[in-house]
């Protein structure tokens, strides 16, 4: 591990990391859960994961650098036009401040998701807090066994793509606390959208519940702020897949000398 990428910075950028997928979630009614239950089983994967050769976990994190990106734009170009942004100048901006963020190097790359991970836990926070008066319990299910395992297991590949900070750290620990907090993150925003939301089918529920919380004009531009934040967390994965890919040449090189 760089000695320069201290263990809170860590567990920040894979929060965020996890966070990411936050603009997608469905409204299900046993989601929240199903995130909790797997942020933990891929935090123990994620440590057990670390023991296994260093060139075969750089090659899978290799993959995930050059797929991650284009699924992020692949799900965020309808989400712009949702919004009523111009989808090609977002998609511009977003590659190039990721490209930025990469381009300073991955310590500073850690160092910035920290602060901009805590902006995200007090809006999560601020937002399930305003808009608790308007939840409706009466949508919480209990779960089905096998539906429900199914659903844990469907959430484990977005919370493993956690091995490429991993690999970019140099270290599993951290980020395997980063897993657990990204997943605590995500079960709330799950949860608030289901209570806000119930049955009904909307592209982004995430971003829609906000349009049906009376919670005043202010607070729902906060929402929407909120949304932009998640996009930031996108930006953030898409950033650390270039700074891995930035890296991993003159590592390797390095390792062959």
């Amino acid at each position: 591990m760089d000695k320069h990428i201290f263990s809170q910075w860590q567990v920040a950028l894979c929060a965020l990391f996890v966070l990411a997928d936050g603009l997608y979630l469905p409204a299900g009614s046993t989601q929240w859960l199903a995130l909790l239950c797997g942020a933990a089983l891929s935090a123990a994967l994620l440590l057990l994961l670390g023991k296994l050769p260093g060139t075969l976990l750089d090659l899978v994190s290799a993959v995930l650098a050059l797929l991650l990106p284009l699924r992020s734009l692949f799900r965020l170009y309808p989400f712009w036009d949702y919004a009523g942004l111009p989808p090609l100048l977002a998609a511009a901006l977003f590659l190039l401040t990721a490209c930025l963020l990469a381009w300073r190097g991955a310590d500073c790359l850690f160092m910035w998701s920290y602060p901009v991970m805590l902006a995200a836990g007090v809006l999560l926070f601020l937002s399930v807090g305003v808009t608790l008066p308007d939840w409706e319990t009466r949508f919480l299910e209990v779960p089905q066994a096998v539906p429900f395992l199914r659903e844990c297991i469907s959430t484990l590949p977005g919370y493993l793509a956690v091995l490429l900070p991993a690999r970019l750290a140099g270290d599993a620990k951290a980020p395997a606390r980063g897993i657990l907090l990204g997943g605590v993150f995500l079960s709330l925003l799950s949860l608030r959208t289901l209570l806000l939301l119930g049955g009904a089918v909307y592209p982004y529920p995430s971003y829609a519940a906000a349009g049906l919380a009376a919670v005043g004009d202010f607070l729902r531009r906060c929402e929407v702020v909120f949304g932009a934040v998640l996009v930031i967390c996108e930006c953030t994965r898409v950033a650390a897949c270039f700074s891995f890919l930035r890296t991993a040449a003159p590592r390797k090189a390095a390792a062959r000398r």
